[in-house]
């Protein structure tokens, strides 16, 4: 879990950014959502975002080339590392991917590498799916410290989660169905009093979540589940009253192979209509009010838990504070890495010059022929782009998430293989470190700026 220094192994960091939907039992019926493949091509360029976690000697397996202009930047700020990758989208001698290969999980995509170039190293993983145990198996000389799938899968569920509440005494808010029917009555139940969220077992951020607030909703929701079940899927959900919360926040830790647990960092989380939008360490007086509350004795119980039950690795507790004060410890586990943890490890960088960075991002509608390095070059000419460590200014994370959908759009219009395109979604993160609260909201209203200037939209 350490960056790698002269004399240690190696460690190879890959994953893909949505370990859900295969950790989900395809026999379980879905609720209604709009396909969105540009937001899917996103998602799965989000692995760039995991050099954090790579010192010099290490290798970050991306599912694209890192843009060169993007490397050569995260090198001047000492963060070296070995990009090693399966697909250069803009190199017009090779084949685009179908949509089907482009959207594998990692590793099965680094099945095919050379072997040998992967001797006495680690392996790091995003997260943990079936298809990292066949690269392991792949590749025996590999290190890999990891827990059992079924394990992973289990302690993952929304189900899990909302049971280890009640296993270590503490107030369980969620009420589990298994079938459309159930779901109404229970849902009857709780919109007497309020609405309330209808939670797939996997789902993610702005997907697999449904606000309920009237019955007409509820019914028509319940439509869709029956119609599922009529065709032989199973229904297995969470119903959770929608809570008034005040502030939304999660912890980090580590479980060594022993049982050891270690306090990586909390972070307050910037959420919107259920969406993460974001991640800021926590300050002193943020965590001396959760041991006031009793918060980390109640981290001390899931911990056990989660040792006892066969899970060590990294995980994440989202966590929230209600309007009244009290604390709802966990609203979900995810037990693998997380964009909080990826916010703790890169202020581990600015701390040693007493900075904090928040992490974000934007979500874009992008010019045709857009390139990645005209949005550093333009980030550098505004002034805004951090330079040095010890500085303040923007700190772009991942340069494919910006462009994966101008650059494919660009090359099958080329190819012959589609006659038009409208704007290109993209999606810029990054991190935004300033002095304090009101200096880095300064940044990013210069950031958006600079995104105009480009004729770029910026959606939220």
């Amino acid at each position: 879990m350490s960056r790698s220094k002269g004399g240690t192994i190696p460690t190879i960091v890959m994953g893909t950014f949505d370990p859900e939907t295969r950790w989900r039992d395809p026999q379980l019926a879905k609720l209604p959502a709009m396909p969105d493949r540009e937001r899917e091509s996103i998602v799965l360029c989000m692995d760039e975002l995991l050099f954090p976690f790579c010192g010099p000697e290490d290798i970050l397996y991306s599912r694209c080339r890192i843009d060169p202009a993007l490397l050569e930047y995260l090198n001047a700020l000492d963060f070296t590392f070995q990009n090693r990758y399966h697909f250069d989208l803009t190199n017009g001698t090779e084949p685009l991917p179908e949509p089907e290969i482009f959207k594998q999980c990692m590793f099965g995509l680094a099945l095919n590498q050379d072997a040998s170039q992967l001797k006495e190293s680690r392996l790091s993983p995003y997260a943990i799916t079936a298809d990292t145990g066949a690269y392991l198996e792949a590749n025996p000389s590999l290190v890999h410290p990891l827990p059992g799938l079924e394990t992973v899968v289990r302690v993952n569920s929304k189900i899990y989660s909302n049971q280890l509440l009640n296993r270590i005494g503490e107030k369980c808010y969620g009420t589990e169905v298994n079938s459309a029917a159930e779901m109404v009555s229970a849902g009857n139940q709780l919109l007497k009093q309020r609405a309330y969220l209808l939670k797939d077992p996997f789902g993610v951020s702005g997907k697999g979540n449904l606000l309920i607030d009237s019955e007409t909703m509820q019914n028509r929701i319940a439509e869709h589940l029956s119609k599922q079940e009529r065709s032989g899927l199973r229904c297995h959900f969470l119903l959770e009253p929608l809570l008034r919360k005040e502030i939304d926040f999660s912890s980090h830790w580590y479980i060594d192979m022993n049982g050891e647990k270690k306090f990586i960092s909390v972070q307050q989380m910037i959420n919107h209509q259920q969406n993460y939008s974001g991640s800021i360490t926590a300050d002193d007086v943020f965590i001396r009010l959760l041991e006031t509350a009793g918060y980390f004795r109640v981290m001390d119980e899931a911990l056990r838990v989660l040792t006892e039950d066969g899970y060590y690795g990294f995980v994440c507790f989202d966590s929230m504070i209600l309007e009244d004060g009290n604390i709802v410890p966990i609203v979900e586990i995810n037990a693998r890495k997380s964009m909080g943890l990826i916010n703790a490890y890169l202020d581990r960088r600015w701390a040693a010059h007493g900075h904090t960075g928040w992490l974000t991002f934007l979500s874009l509608g992008l010019p045709l022929d857009f390139t990645f390095e005209r949005l550093l070059d333009a980030l550098h000419a505004s002034g805004i782009l951090l330079t040095t460590e010890e500085g303040y200014g923007i700190v772009p994370l991942s340069s494919n998430t910006v462009i994966v959908n101008e650059v494919v759009a660009a090359r099958r219009i080329a190819e012959g293989r589609q006659d038009r395109r409208g704007i290109a979604k993209g999606r810029l993160y990054a991190s935004i470190v300033g002095r304090n609260e009101g200096h880095r909201s300064v940044l990013i209203g210069s950031l958006r700026q600079t995104l105009t200037d480009l004729s770029i939209k910026v959606y939220n």
